[in-house]
């Protein structure tokens, strides 16, 4: 026995007789590299009184790293929130409010709260600033609370499994204002409720376009979505949708739905963009 295995030994020798099969090649393949690390994820700020909540899609890798809500610099958000004057409305709106803090002593700490409102009030806001605004009933959230480098790193089944997730968050916040930062939030939301009310993509689409009833679309009217508050329309599918939408969420909530702010996407001018915010701060 101890002869035959010898045979088989290695030697080191590559001329040795008993090495008479050819040397296998390993071709040595590197690992994969993973296409972005783990990011933290970035939780909601939120209330039992919001007067306004702003829902993104999901915290991207500067949100994430930073732990702030449209923390990219490239954002548009911050720049729409400060010359919309939506801080400015929102505290002139709770000074009557029911909610409004009872003040706190000594006086020393409500004077400290004033300096820093009044500096928000001056210099403005910014993504540092997200979690310290649940003071005046300004809340975020996002469809999808895990960051991913890239929207498009979410599956449709976590997006929809969330839905029930922001809803209840509607629910709970007893929200005033509910500002959706993206149409593909809406869409989401639409698909949705389209699963739990069986109703086919054939006999639905949300169209924002000139497309006329009929053409490929199930029949769908044109123009049944648009851009800022959420209301009823011609298209009687899309109004059943809106209706079961309010049964999960308080009837005197309003949902607008704007453009993405982030500086990639440009459907409309920034002009255009600060329009729509300045009239939902109009109506708070």
């Amino acid at each position: 026995m101890t002869r035959n295995l010898d045979s088989f030994r290695y030697t080191g020798n590559g001329n040795d007789e008993n090495n008479n099969k050819p040397h296998r090649i390993t071709k040595i393949i590197p690992k994969a590299k993973k296409s972005s690390v783990d990011l933290p994820d970035l939780q909601p700020s939120l209330n039992d009184h919001l007067q306004v909540l702003f829902v993104g899609f999901n915290p991207g890798t500067e949100s994430s790293i930073q732990q702030h809500h449209y923390a990219h610099h490239s954002n548009l958000f911050w720049k729409l929130f400060n010359q919309s004057q939506l801080l400015h409305k929102v505290i002139s709106k709770n000074k009557n409010s029911p909610h409004e803090p009872v003040p706190e002593t000594p006086n020393e700490v409500n004077k400290s709260e004033d300096q820093f409102l009044n500096h928000l009030l001056e210099n403005g806001c910014n993504a540092t600033h997200d979690f310290k605004l649940i003071k005046y009933n300004i809340g975020f959230s996002d469809l999808v609370l895990r960051s991913t480098a890239r929207a498009d790193q979410l599956t449709m089944h976590e997006k929809l499994n969330n839905v029930p997730r922001l809803l209840s968050e509607f629910k709970s916040s007893h929200v005033e204002t509910i500002v959706i930062v993206g149409k593909g939030i809406w869409e989401i939301i639409i698909k949705y409720f389209m699963n739990e009310l069986s109703i086919s993509s054939k006999n639905f689409k949300l169209a924002s376009g000139n497309r006329k009833s009929g053409d490929g679309d199930g029949g769908a009217p044109h123009k049944n979505f648009k851009w800022g508050l959420l209301q009823k329309g011609s298209d009687s599918t899309y109004n059943l949708i809106i209706d079961s939408i309010y049964k999960h969420i308080d009837e005197s909530s309003k949902i607008y739905i704007f453009p993405n702010t982030s500086g990639l996407v440009a459907s409309l001018s920034f002009d255009e963009k600060l329009k729509l915010w300045q009239d939902m701060v109009n109506d708070l």
